[in-house]
């Protein structure tokens, strides 16, 4: 569909097709997260004390990159191959089947088995993400394509906050019905589980109904399946890197994922520091607050960065929302957990994080070459994939050292800030159009 002959009015069917999508798509956001807060809980109740339990917050964030880093050029193949409405109903069909797999595993008392189903689940999101991006275009056109991508975005965000938050206080409510009536037990967090997991589980079959109401998309038969598929991202990396200004931006806006994914963790631990008994309720309610505080300032300082880059990219933006990220790294390492001096701290995170990332992206997509964009966005999905691992890797080193939470935050903070500095004198360098 061309520009020049996109009607001025959506069809009832496509609106009716973009309305479900989104729907669906938000509704699988909210489930990734729900049943990965679910999880998370449940381990630290029931296995108290062993290596999932003591570690399944590293666990489970590692299982969330790893199926990028291995299968994304063969799910982007999938998406440019087959009907993208076709994708998006199999990947629907395949999220039930998952949650029905956890849900037998919690009523076998198996956290090993609800793990691996989670790890599919993540495999399930990668094959899904390419095309409910893909599709937007085939449903609204160009015209109306930066709309519909904002939307999805927000929804998506609005999906990961609510399933983060409304698992957390699920599981923390039942959780803390069954301690009363029972005593602290460990059956009662499996049962504090179970329910919420069917729960999302019904919602799985209420996206399948949804799905329907999508267009049926072109398939592309053309396209050919070749070995050198499943290293593709790794090509487009070494493309990136071959550009130094699309190298440069790219590194700092890993450096802000590998911050992200940190902040991630160590709220985890914060909140095994506040409630340090095993099988006490209230662990994940308060990891769900505080992603809630940066996931607010995030969508604050980015709708800010919004407003002020209407007319042209404000690159300098950047260097001022990494030395913020750092001063709201400082406050959480110095005020006390979940005071509002400390919840201010955290909102001001997500509100800086604003103000560096989204002008980075921005700058990315504006100086790659339009025929090299999706590759460039491609290699970049990857780098950050990879800060995650990293994140990972760098969390468990702080806890093994001794250093808790606050101590964590210290440490990073005139990190961050020490990026901004960089950032800040390096700009001139960034702004040379890509070659």
């Amino acid at each position: 569909m061309s520009e020049d002959t996109e009607p001025d009015i959506l069809t009832p069917r496509a609106r009716w097709s973009l309305g479900a999508l989104m729907v669906v798509q938000a509704q699988n956001a909210f489930n990734d997260n729900f049943v990965k807060f679910v999880l998370m809980g449940l381990a630290m109740a029931v296995a108290a004390g062993t290596a999932i339990g003591e570690n399944i917050e590293f666990i489970l964030s590692a299982l969330i990159p790893l199926p990028f880093i291995l299968i994304a050029p063969v799910a982007g193949y999938l998406s440019d191959r087959y009907a993208k409405s076709r994708v998006i109903w199999h990947c629907l069909v395949l999220q039930l089947v998952l949650f029905l797999l956890i849900g037998a595993a919690i009523l076998l008392r198996s956290i090993e088995i609800a793990v691996i189903g989670f790890f599919f689940l993540a495999v399930q999101s990668t094959l899904f993400s390419p095309a409910k991006q893909g599709i937007l275009k085939e449903l609204v056109g160009s015209n109306r394509l930066g709309f519909a991508n904002g939307l999805m975005s927000m929804l998506t965000m609005l999906g990961i906050l609510g399933g983060m938050w409304v698992s957390g206080q699920w599981f923390d409510h039942l959780l803390d019905h069954y301690n009363g009536k029972n005593g602290i037990v460990p059956d009662n967090a499996w049962r504090a589980a179970l329910i919420p997991v069917i729960g999302a589980g019904i919602a799985c079959i209420v996206a399948l109904i949804l799905a329907r109401l999508i267009i049926a998309t072109p398939e592309h038969p053309e396209e050919r399946f070749s070995k050198d598929v499943w290293l593709r991202h790794f090509r487009h990396l070494k493309e990136l890197f071959s550009q130094p200004v699309l190298r440069r931006t790219a590194l700092y806006i890993t450096a802000y994922w590998f911050v992200a994914n940190f902040l991630g963790l160590g709220f985890v631990q914060f909140a095994k520091e506040l409630f340090p008994e095993a099988g006490q309720s209230g662990r994940m309610t308060e990891v769900a607050m505080m992603l809630t505080w940066v996931g607010g300032g995030l969508v604050l300082g980015s709708s800010l960065v919004s407003f002020l880059s209407r007319r042209h990219i404000r690159l300098g933006l950047a260097p001022l929302g990494a030395m913020g990220m750092a001063a709201g790294l400082a406050g959480a390492g110095i005020f006390t957990p979940a005071g509002l001096p400390w919840n201010l701290s955290l909102g001001f995170i997500g509100f800086a994080s604003g103000f560096f990332v989204v002008p980075l992206n921005a700058w990315l997509q504006d100086r790659a070459r339009d025929d090299h964009r999706a590759r460039v966005i491609s290699a970049l999905n990857l780098l950050t994939a990879f800060s995650g691992v990293i994140a990972i890797g760098a969390g468990s080193a702080l806890k093994a050292f001794g250093l808790g939470a606050s101590g964590q935050m210290l440490f990073f903070a005139p990190l961050v800030f020490l990026v901004g500095v960089a950032l800040a004198l390096r700009l001139p360098l960034l702004r040379p159009a890509a070659s």
